[in-house]
């Protein structure tokens, strides 16, 4: 049996709309653990009308998730049947200089434009490194703009100006500085820690997929 989405738990809504907010009105929030087994196709489509107020999509690009074979799950903030945060995990196995490495990634990490700052994706990452990355993987490893990194240096992972991401495939490789994007890296199992070396310049290489950088 697919496992079904899971509420973490509910919350007293600090994130109203502000119509609500004026007309006084209280409003309950769910953290949700979505995992891809469970093929909710109405939160399906709450995630994916969220992620098109940052990454307009083209009808036919328009799927949730997008490579799946890396998908696990995503947390989510959905408040009165609808998304306003999401965080996605990925996985891959890595292999780097000689070494098995299990990494984890975040992805497609968006807040609607109306509950932006107010914490919730930084409780949502919080949320998914203590649930899924931090127990089962070697190593994390994604992506993000400059303007980004001290967010997500907050949230636990360290930038890696000399390491690039590259992801897509061994015949078309999808580069990280190709987008000058920086490396955000935390090491987790002792094994990573004892070859953090390892982990301070260079390629970090993935097969996600055509086109797939997390």
């Amino acid at each position: 049996m697919p496992k079904p989405a899971v509420i973490i738990r509910n919350l007293k809504s600090t994130a109203s709309h502000a119509c609500e907010k004026a007309n006084g009105k209280e409003s309950s929030m769910e953290l949700i653990q979505y995992p891809q087994e469970y093929n909710d196709p109405k939160i399906a489509e709450e995630i994916l009308a969220l992620e098109n107020t940052a990454w307009p999509q083209t009808p036919e690009d328009n799927t949730f998730p997008s490579a799946p074979h890396t998908y696990v799950t995503s947390c989510v903030m959905r408040e009165n049947g609808m998304v306003v945060c999401h965080v996605g995990i990925r996985k891959s196995i890595l292999w780097h200089k000689g070494e098995e490495y299990l990494a984890y990634g975040l992805s497609e990490v968006v807040t609607h434009p109306l509950w932006q700052k107010r914490g919730l994706a930084s409780q949502l990452i919080q949320e998914a490194a203590e649930r899924i990355i931090l127990p089962e993987a070697d190593v994390s490893v994604f992506t993000c703009a400059q303007e980004r990194v001290a967010f997500y240096t907050r949230c636990g992972w360290e930038a890696m100006p000399g390491v690039c991401f590259v992801g897509g495939t061994k015949k078309k490789a999808f580069r990280s500085d190709s987008l000058k994007l920086t490396t955000m890296v935390r090491l987790i199992s002792a094994k990573a820690k004892e070859h953090a070396k390892d982990f301070e310049t260079g390629d970090l290489v993935f097969e996600l997929g055509e086109g797939q950088l997390w």
